[in-house]
């Protein structure tokens, strides 16, 4: 998971210094090995749990999804302008699920009042047949 690669990172240098405690280089290793099974069996296990994803082709987001995903893939910032009702809330995580986010991480929604977001969540689990 990506939440833990720099807890890993840290952890696996630390091996390579002199030890402060009373844990043996060995235990530490085995336990940090333990610790990342777990994250790619986790990761795993929330990859296989991608459901299938439907587009309304009505709706324009949906009609340019392959352009949208090059860009959300090539750019770490995207901004998407588009009329009310054009899908943008509803699509754009469905895209990003597509591309593979939200399975190492979260994919982020916002919305500025709390039950348009909770609204919002609720519609896209609708359309992605998930609870």
């Amino acid at each position: 998971m990506r939440a833990d690669r720099y807890r890993f990172q840290r952890e696996l240098r630390a091996l390579g210094e002199p030890e402060k405690d009373a844990k043996t280089p060995d235990g530490r290793l085995m336990r940090l090995a333990e610790a990342v099974r777990r994250s790619v069996a986790l990761r795993e296990a929330r990859r296989h749990a991608v459901p299938p994803i439907r587009y309304d082709d009505d709706l324009p987001v949906s009609a340019k999804r392959d352009e949208i995903g090059s860009v959300i893939r090539d750019h770490q910032v995207v901004i998407i302008c588009g009329e009310t009702g054009s899908g943008k809330s509803t699509q754009l995580p469905k895209i990003c699920l597509e591309l593979g986010r939200g399975i190492e991480g979260s994919i982020g929604h916002t919305q500025p009042r709390r039950i348009a977001a909770r609204s919002v969540a609720a519609r896209i689990a609708e359309e992605l047949a998930s609870p």
